[in-house]
């Protein structure tokens, strides 16, 4: 099985939380998920979503607020996993 998805990382589990009820009230498909164990953060959630929502999910983190580590693209293929930082 392959997949392509977005992922937004947090130091904060606030902050994890305040983006996921953001992006629903805004009407971005998105789920709070475990952070997987190959990106090192301070927070064990991050936010899922589609990749095409990328920069309407970072300006609505921006124009509210929200402290964010970073943007990944994650990829898997089978039981394979790799995640790429978002510039």
């Amino acid at each position: 099985m392959y997949a392509e998805y977005g992922l937004v990382v947090f130091d904060s589990t606030h902050e994890a939380i305040k983006t996921e009820t953001l992006a629903k009230d805004n009407h971005v498909h998105a789920r709070l998920i475990g952070t997987p164990g190959k990106i090192v953060a301070g927070c064990g959630l991050s936010l899922r979503y589609d990749l095409d929502d990328t920069d309407s999910l970072r300006d609505l983190l921006d124009k509210n607020n929200v402290t964010y580590k970073g943007f990944y693209c994650a990829l898997r293929d089978g039981l394979k996993s790799s995640y790429t930082i978002i510039k």
